[in-house]
């Protein structure tokens, strides 16, 4: 166990340093909205493509009805969160942090869900594990970025880096939390999970990234950075 929780740490640091990457970026130098659209997009294909090619594949040779239970659990979860959301920005809690504080729930929780996640996927199969670690840490380079952008103008720069340090943090934990509840489970339980992950990748993905993407005029270098991003993971799938 300890060799896994290693190694699934070490490769999800990627995802820890890339979410302080894009919030040092989004300090010093806020992408337009049009960049936003772009990464939005090629972490979208990202994503897709680490669903469809570790995933799904693994999902698909388990018991119907315990698939069917996962991914029902996953798209309530992520629906509730979204509606938590929602009601936190509805009711102005937080005061001036009010506008930002329901994307920060939802990407907080949405953290310790993907690093659950990647420590099953290493438990599973390493190599399924590094891929989703991987496309998470693109994923996540954009999220931390968003994460300071939500964030009022007057907060101190240490504040707002604090936000990307702390999805990272939950990532981790979610990480150690994942392979040692899960270390030594195999059948239903993995099988629950790998759906669970799939169907939260997937509304990540359809609800969050593609539906921001859309926020300004698609143009032909945002739909093509979406197949670039599903094809460069597709080929390291292929190639590993």
């Amino acid at each position: 166990m300890v060799g896994t929780l290693t190694q699934a740490l070490s490769y999800t640091m990627l995802a820890v340093v890339a979410a302080l990457v894009g919030g040092i970026i989004a300090v010093y130098r806020t992408p337009g909205p049009q960049m936003e659209s772009n990464v939005q997009h090629f972490a979208a294909g990202v994503v897709f493509a680490a669903v469809a090619a570790e995933l799904l594949p693994d999902v698909h040779t388990r018991a119907p009805i315990v698939v069917v239970i996962g991914f029902a659990i996953g798209v309530a979860t992520m629906l509730g969160i979204h509606r938590l959301s929602k009601y936190v920005e509805k009711r102005d809690i937080g005061g001036k942090m009010a506008d930002a504080a329901g994307l920060l729930i939802t990407v907080g929780i949405d953290m310790l869900i993907d690093g659950v996640l990647i420590g099953v996927t290493f438990l599973a199969e390493a190599a399924t594990g590094v891929l989703i670690a991987v496309a998470l840490a693109i994923e996540v380079l954009f999220l931390g970025a968003t994460g300071v952008i939500a964030l009022p103008e007057e907060t101190s720069t240490v504040k707002k880096l604090a936000v990307p340090a702390g999805f990272g943090i939950l990532l981790l934990t979610g990480v150690i939390t994942g392979v040692l509840v899960f270390d030594g489970v195999t059948g239903t339980p993995i099988a629950l999970v790998l759906a669970f992950g799939s169907a939260a990748l997937l509304y990540l993905v359809t609800e969050e990234l593609l539906v921001k993407a859309q926020e300004v005029p698609e143009t032909p270098t945002s739909t093509t950075l979406f197949f670039v991003g599903f094809l460069l993971i597709f080929l390291i799938d292929m190639l590993h």
